[in-house]
């Protein structure tokens, strides 16, 4: 078994804080601020909302339900 090395480790933990700090930063989707897309999102049925990093419960259920159902 190969054991990941100092340097290594290093770069990925720093790539992964990088992913999930900018991934997280945007200001404009699809041309609106983060407001008016919370807004929008919170008012869509739950099985019609888009997936979205962090949202374990809500992603889980559209996941079943389209499994189940089919898209």
């Amino acid at each position: 078994m190969m054991v990941p090395s100092n340097r290594k480790s290093i770069v990925c933990s720093m790539a992964m804080v990088a992913a999930l700090w900018f991934g997280f930063q945007a200001n404009s989707v699809n041309g609106m601020n983060r407001v008016e897309y919370r807004t929008q999102v919170r008012s869509m049925p739950l099985l019609e909302r888009p997936n979205r990093p962090g949202h374990f419960y809500g992603n889980n259920v559209r996941r079943v339900h389209h499994w189940r159902h089919g898209r």
